[in-house]
């Protein structure tokens, strides 16, 4: 629960009139604030990423290149979402993705309002989780010992002929005596989050910060993605364009 009672908010919208309308609408309620507005969900995320304070996305989902849609499934954490968008079908994808509301373009203010309050009553009221279930882990063998990798720390493993150089969200790095193809196959019996994006690269979408038509950045390590896998990468991305 927040001690603010100012709840901030992105607005991602291709429409400069769309997203005049969206911070006026913020503006006539004392519980919002806006914190930044983006034309597409490349600097979403990147804003995403630099403002941990970001509360709400009104999001629009046919944009270029990364839809509305695709840009959720990649988030970093977990934002109430309100898809805002000129377009009906979509709507039980949006709910599939539990997102806060779904306003259908041109709405008034208040329907706005009413998307907003059920933004921020999910915010103000605990989750009662599950227990959770033990993070998958795998055995890894390097430099003649046995680690034990929790599989979503793993951010992106590299070919070295015969090796696999694993590397770990906590700056560690692994070198086991199996190689890259080998090594897909025991991740994804583990996790469904590896992609193969190059013939000498696999990597983690949970930690993707950003892509490009040829490259993936994760944490801050441009990864190529060759021209063989783009269909399948972009495919398993949820995104068209490229």
């Amino acid at each position: 629960m927040k001690n603010s009672i100012k709840y901030r908010c992105l607005i991602v919208d291709d429409e400069p009139i769309a997203r005049k309308i969206i911070n006026t609408y913020i503006g006539q309620l004392p519980h919002l604030e806006c914190a930044a507005e983006c034309k597409n969900a490349y600097e979403a995320l990147e804003q995403i990423y630099n403002d941990p304070s970001i509360d709400i996305v009104f999001l629009d989902i046919n944009m270029p290149n990364i839809s509305g849609i695709a840009m959720v499934k990649i988030l970093p954490r977990k934002l109430q979402i309100i898809f805002t968008t000129a377009y009906s079908e979509f709507a039980i994808e949006s709910y599939e993705l539990e997102a806060a509301d779904y306003l259908l373009k041109p709405f008034l203010f208040e329907r706005f309002a009413k998307a907003a309050t059920k933004a921020i009553d999910r915010l103000k009221t605990p989750i009662i989780q599950e227990q959770p279930t033990a993070a998958p882990t795998m055995l890894l063998k390097s430099n003649g010992e046995h680690y034990p990798i929790v599989v979503n720390d793993i951010l992106y493993c590299e070919a070295m002929k015969n090796y696999t150089k694993v590397f770990t969200s906590n700056g560690k790095t692994y070198i086991p005596l199996v190689a890259l193809s080998k090594f897909e196959e025991e991740l994804s019996l583990l996790s469904p989050h590896f992609l193969r994006t190059h013939r000498s690269f696999i990597v983690s979408k949970i930690h993707i910060q950003s892509m490009s038509a040829t490259t993936v950045l994760v944490q801050n390590t441009r990864i190529p993605i060759g021209e063989q896998y783009k269909a399948y990468f972009w495919a398993a991305m949820g995104i068209k364009g490229y």
